[in-house]
């Protein structure tokens, strides 16, 4: 048995299984043992087989004989029953429904096992119990001797596991079992290096399996789940390191006269920026004065500012000059060495807005920042397109079509353009796109970034393709000389195993076939002349081929790329990139083309006569910006964006209203209802939030009759607010609904709005001055803040009513915090410590599992794995030098989902 084997390879599955683990997302041996028990059981009092009481749960030590499986005559259910003997007597044990079970217990040597008695003092037996192999010797010896208090402490846990419909805990615990049994453990390579673990006296990985699945103590598992922890943070943290190695090594836009022209927009502005907004613009500021592009996070409370910071810095970068190229597509450059500017044109810069309604908001805001500049201001949605200023209308906007649009993006006519996702598809090109805002919950990575410059531009680029016209088939002969060894492997081994058994493989076969290659040779990685790493290869081929191995079920853009991104930092032309994981085996080329100054990744199309595809020419990476309200805790800033510089809003401009917020009782409710109405008959506006969008069904709710939002908007109009004109709005709605609901709303056509949490993404409705908030402890802290920010851009005192539905103290307590602080930041890490990351956050966006999220509760161990993290990355970026960890590292980067 191998780590990488599949687990059907090893286990009879039946369809229901095989479906439960594919939806557990477990395929392999190795994700097998990463699936960690979510809880562990005692396994009871030691007891003797001749002296057990019905009811109680024990732990014996003895032997199992007599296993044999039959069908009950009535019920015709499966049952497997024998005996269970120690030094005392012996006991009946039975398990229903596992005919199988037979196959895998011991019947020769000792046992513990574990289970409640049932049946009668005189007649007594053990339904159903857990079974654990012992080492031999393990038997006490003596008449009546019950087993020492040590080996019942070493034996003390039961594993229980996350179960999915066909694998139940006891399917797991029994396969790991078998899986302990093989002598795996011997195999596995442990992915942290010995150093870091003896740094911070993590158990190595065989130990910590064990410490998991075949627990001992207490102790030795919270050990063991600290150094998984460790692990999984570490290696997300790699991967971040990677990217923001990366993204330094990307050319980008140097904007080096940038201050000037932010001091001259903010003294255009009626108000002075607080000095929390003037840190994040010089932090920016700077950042555009260097020669790499920014990755950079404003992370600002409701109501902070941050469209001011991005307006400040969009201003500076739209009166800036684009670089000047020459005839031979080289920049020109002064005297100084410095990129030489163009006379007239400018930057372009792109801000992407999450709903179409926030995105027409965001084009009047820069529309009335930047409208006494000669520049066009554009907005491009799924629905809109409009350019600023009119030609025919002086002062306004027009609409125009998107044609024309397009056009006048690609030729750099449009300096400031404001959209949704509609920014990204292919058809959008830009000529000098220099700067990316993104705002509240999108995140791009160096890639999507990258996409924004291309002629085509998509979320996930396609490899360009491009024929060697020039050479012919590069090194022809020597790559159909590396695929035939390839294919020869492959249909010796199948899939399924180690990336080293195919290298060891292909070492094999080169030799035989007197083909002259190196392994683990370290080639210099250079950026600018010079060394900022080594990057060590698979396989070096005759000095002219650089060959990679993997093992995955697919091949994905990011291997790719990688391979493409280390091919660029050396001296050599060709890689080839064999991917053994996959039913045939599937090959990747990646050519460098140095001689006419272009990178080309070319795909395993073109050694079957694929079609030669436009070259994609290494441009200047735009600067970029994400922005969120959402108030982020510490640790998990620096683990999810580790690749990020961090600017925070931590202060409210003068003047900001603060939402005062109150907790209601069910009793009390018309108090509430009577503040509403006391704000709409003074012309202001409402909010009515509910936690479902339909009643549930009677049937299957048994717990919170929480409210929903389509019942509740009924009920509210013939009971309570028959007077007012209600609207409605929530998740399943189609777009255009969605959007035409918002915009009577803005309008003040619709007086309240009933909703579901859709509207906790920032509108601008400063009429709004009350909300109310059905089931308050049904939401997270920071998501109710973030509702009730909703109602903080009014001149007006705002209100915020929490109307919880039940009355527990964990739930009281967590609102109450709400009522007492308006701090977003204070209030993420009091919802961080009573709800967990996971909760908050998603963890499935992000690629991280329950344990890896528990971590992030502990301030020393993100910081202990993002310095080690850092520390390796800057003397060896590729990993090459670990392997083991390399392997790690892609598999996180792989599940991770942000991009």
């Amino acid at each position: 048995m191998h780590p990488d084997d599949p687990i059907e390879r090893h286990f009879r599955l039946i369809p229901a299984q095989k479906t439960a683990l594919k939806r557990l997302k477990l395929g392999t041996i190795r994700n097998l043992l990463y699936h960690f028990p979510s809880r562990y059981e005692a396994a009871g009092t030691s007891g003797e087989a001749a002296r057990l009481i019905p009811g109680t749960k024990v732990t014996l030590i003895g032997s199992l004989s007599r296993l044999k499986p039959r069908k009950l005559w009535k019920s015709k259910r499966n049952v497997t029953e024998g005996w269970f003997e120690d030094s005392s007597g012996r006991v009946k044990v039975m398990w229903f429904n596992q005919p199988y079970i037979a196959s895998y217990l011991p019947q020769t040597g000792t046992v513990k096992m574990s289970g409640t008695v049932g049946g009668s003092v005189e007649r007594p037996y053990i339904a159903n119990p857990e079974v654990e192999a012992l080492p031999a010797g393990a038997m006490p010896q003596g008449i009546f001797m019950s087993p020492s208090s040590s080996e019942l402490e070493a034996r003390s846990l039961y594993p229980v596991y996350p179960e999915s419909r066909g694998v139940t805990s006891k399917w797991f615990y029994h396969a790991l079992e078998r899986v302990f049994a093989s002598n795996v453990l011997q195999s596995l390579e442990d992915p942290i290096p010995k150093e870091v673990r003896e740094r911070y006296h993590l158990p190595d990985l065989a130990r910590s399996f064990l410490a998991m699945h075949k627990p001992k103590n207490q102790r030795e598992t919270e050990a063991a789940r600290k150094r998984f922890a460790f692990e999984e943070i570490f290696a997300l943290q790699l991967t971040r390191a990677q990217e923001r190695a990366e993204n330094d090594a990307q050319a980008s836009f140097s904007i080096t006269d940038a201050s000037g022209h932010a001091e001259r927009f903010l003294e255009t502005i009626p108000f002075p920026p607080t000095n929390a907004q003037k840190r994040a613009i010089a932090d920016i500021l700077a950042d555009f004065g260097h020669s790499h592009p920014m990755a950079r996070l404003l992370e600002g409370d409701v109501g902070s500012g941050k469209t001011l910071v991005a307006a400040a810095t969009a201003y500076a970068v739209v009166n800036a000059r684009p670089p000047l190229k020459l005839a031979s597509g080289e920049f020109a450059r002064m005297s100084d060495g410095s990129v030489a500017n163009r006379k007239s044109g400018t930057l372009q810069v792109a801000y992407m807005a999450p709903t179409e309604i926030l995105a027409g908001q965001h084009f009047q805001s820069f529309i009335e920042y930047f409208s006494h500049l000669p520049i066009n201001i554009a907005l491009l949605t799924g629905k809109v397109c409009k350019k600023y200023p009119s030609k025919v209308s002086r002062g306004k906007a027009t609409n125009i079509s998107r044609t024309q649009l397009l056009k006048w993006v690609e030729n750099g006519e449009i300096a400031m353009i404001v959209g949704t996702h509609a920014l990204i598809q292919k058809s959008v090109a830009f000529q000098h796109l220099a700067y990316v805002i993104v705002d509240e919950q999108h995140r791009f990575g160096v890639r999507q970034r990258a996409a924004l410059t291309r002629k085509s531009t998509q979320m996930e680029p396609e490899p360009q393709i491009h024929a060697d016209v020039d050479e012919g088939f590069l090194y022809k002969d020597l790559s159909y000389a590396i695929r035939n060894c390839a294919f020869t492997i492959h249909n010796a081994l199948g899939p399924g195993h180690k990336e080293s058994v195919y290298q060891n493989a292909l070492e094999e076969e080169f030799r035989r076939r007197n083909i002259k290659y190196s392994r683990e040779i370290q080639i210099p990685v250079t950026y600018r002349g010079k060394k900022i790493g080594v990057y060590q290869p698979d396989f070096l081929v005759e000095n002219k081929i650089i060959v990679e191995l993997k093992a995955l079920p697919r091949l994905g853009a990011g291997e790719k790329k990688q391979l493409w991104n280390y091919l660029k930092g050396t001296d050599y032309k060709l890689a080839m990139l064999l991917n053994f994981g996959t039913p045939k085996v599937t090959e990747e080329r990646v050519v460098l083309d140095k001689v006419r100054g272009h990178d080309y990744l070319r795909s395993s199309a073109d050694a079957e006569g694929g079609h030669p595809r436009q070259s994609a020419q290494k441009m200047s990476i735009p600067h970029f910006l994400s922005m969120t309200a959402t108030p982020i805790p510490r640790t998990l800033s620096l683990t999810i964006y580790g690749d990020l510089d961090i600017s925070l809003l931590d202060e409210l401009p003068p003047g900001r209203v603060t939402v005062r917020t109150a907790i209601v009782k069910s009793s009390e409710r018309d108090i509430a209802y009577e503040a509403v109405r006391r704000e709409l008959s003074q012309g202001r506006q409402a909010y009515i939030i509910c936690p479902r969008i339909e009643e549930p069904d009677p049937t299957k709710w048994n717990a919170l009759q929480a409210k929903s939002a389509k019942a509740e908007a009924k009920r509210l109009k013939k009971e309570v607010f028959h007077e007012f004109t209600i609207g409605l709005l929530h998740g399943a709605m189609k777009p255009k609904e969605k959007d035409d609901a918002m915009n009577r709303f803005a309008s003040g056509e619709t007086q309240i709005l009933v909703a579901t949490s859709v509207v906790e993404v920032g509108v601008n409705v400063p009429n709004a001055t009350i909300i109310l908030i059905e089931g308050a402890e049904r939401f997270g802290l920071a998501q109710l803040h973030q509702l009730r920010g909703r109602v903080q851009r009014s001149t007006h005192t705002p209100f915020c009513f929490l109307l919880p539905e039940t009355s527990g103290a964990a739930a009281a307590k967590r609102l109450r915090a709400l009522e007492k602080t308006n701090d977003g930041f204070k209030l993420a890490e009091a919802d961080l410590e009573a709800r967990g990351a996971g909760d908050l956050y998603g963890r499935q966006q992000w690629g991280v599992t329950d344990l890896g999220m528990e971590a992030l509760k502990n301030v020393k161990l993100i910081r202990a794995a993002r310095e080690e993290a850092e520390r390796l990355i800057q003397t060896d970026v590729t990993l090459s030098t670990y392997p083991t960890l390399r392997e790690r590292v892609e598999r996180a980067s792989a599940e991770s989902h942000r991009e």
